[in-house]
């Protein structure tokens, strides 16, 4: 056995070595563009769920969401709840949170929005909204009667739905809100962008004007709960149910639906040109092998005649196209990994969800260069086989 591979890798290093180094170079430009498109999109899904998972803990629901007990309108009691849970090692922020779906309205324009009641300060330790003011100031604990617009409710400022937002509210301008049946106006303190259209389809107002207007003093619709980088989800969720905690407490990959939404389609598409891929990289390798074989078939008849058995002579042309394989694939998985990749980062593309920069995950490249292998031993396999099948008279005298 040892003895026939050693033989096989003999005439595949001759065969290269000796062969047309114009379709080697050509082979392996073509394999190597083929991996950069199979690895392409999964680079995208994954940059995509990373920021995606950003985007939602940064700027809506934190690590953990605590919501009402079912057929419950509010969570009670919740400043003695949220100081149980402020004393658990792993958290970093609590905030409380009233919400209302209501509209907006400026002028003679109207838009919906979800209105967030806020404690400023608890707010900041767990999102990022102070951070993404565009114009203005984020509300603070003693601002009353101000609110905060994020950019697809305010117009401007990059917003994806122009056209259904307020269009041209500055800060300063006074806006309704409607509240419990009742109209309330609030001065735009601040208008805001995450670059992620629906946290900046929401606005932001002092808990204490919610609480006094939906007469729910020391309740809350949701608690949003920042950990500690690196922190366990699960034991945190745990902990806070040893606590007596009678409501719902989820992680926020239960509010990631639209990202499997986007998933579910972009991995479609990627198989789609994974197919395609890998039918082309099959057609170069069986074009390639079978030019390859055909001006060697009379060296084949007469390795043949010597006593070199055929599937020595098949396994020398898979070796072969194997090589072309390995070397397109170490190329391909360095311009994507340090090229390409690199470049994203450096500059993200802009998408509806943020800037997103490409994120290749070794075990997708592994995973797309398997494919790629088995493409090409199958590509080399088919004609080699079909070759050395024919007879010797057939191998050395026949000219087709």
């Amino acid at each position: 056995m040892f003895e026939k591979a050693k033989v096989s890798f003999f005439l595949a290093s001759k065969s290269i070595l000796r062969g047309n180094r114009g379709i080697a170079f050509f082979t392996i430009i073509v394999l190597t563009l083929v991996y950069i498109q199979l690895v392409f999109f999964s680079s995208v899904i994954g940059g995509v769920t990373l920021k995606f998972n950003d985007v939602l803990v940064d700027y809506q629901t934190g690590n953990i969401v605590i919501e009402p007990a079912q057929d419950e309108a509010y969570i009670t009691n919740v400043d003695a709840l949220s100081k149980k849970i402020e004393h658990i090692p792993e958290v970093m922020g609590v905030s409380p949170r009233l919400r209302l779906k209501t509209s907006v309205s400026y002028k003679e324009k109207e838009v919906g929005a979800t209105i967030y009641g806020i404690d400023p300060q608890e707010e900041e330790l767990v999102t990022d909204f102070s951070s993404a003011m565009v114009e203005g100031e984020f509300i603070s604990k003693l601002d009353r009667g101000e609110i905060v617009l994020g950019r697809e409710v305010s117009g401007g400022y990059g917003a994806v739905m122009q056209t259904r937002s307020l269009e041209d509210v500055e800060v300063g301008d006074i806006v309704t809100v409607l509240i419990n049946g009742q109209e309330m106006n609030f001065r735009v303190k601040g208008i805001y962008s995450t670059l992620f259209f629906m946290s900046d389809s929401s606005a932001f107002v002092n808990i204490a004007d919610l609480e006094e207007a939906l007469n729910a003093d020391n309740k809350a619709q949701e608690i949003a709960i920042k950990l500690k980088d690196g922190s366990d989800e699960d034991v945190v969720m745990n902990e806070i149910l040893s606590l007596g905690v009678k409501e719902e407490v989820r992680s926020w990959t239960e509010f990631a639906g639209i990202l499997q939404i986007i998933e579910g389609t972009l991995s479609m598409v990627r198989n789609i040109f994974t197919a395609v891929g890998l039918i082309v990289a099959f057609v170069i390798i069986f074009v390639v092998i079978f030019v390859n074989i055909v001006s060697q078939k009379r060296q084949i008849g007469v390795q043949k005649a010597i006593g070199i058995e055929e599937e020595v002579i098949i396994a020398s042309f898979v070796l072969q196209a194997m090589f072309y394989a390995f070397i397109a694939m170490v190329i391909g998985y360095s311009l994507m990994q340090f090229v390409i990749t690199g470049y994203t980062q450096a500059h993200p593309i802009s998408a509806p969800i943020g800037n997103v920069s490409l994120d290749l995950s070794n075990s997708e490249a592994v995973i797309r260069a398997m494919m790629l292998f088995i493409a090409a031993v199958l590509g080399s396999l088919i004609p080699s086989y079909q070759m050395t099948k024919r007879s010797l008279l057939d191998l050395i005298w026949s000219s087709n």
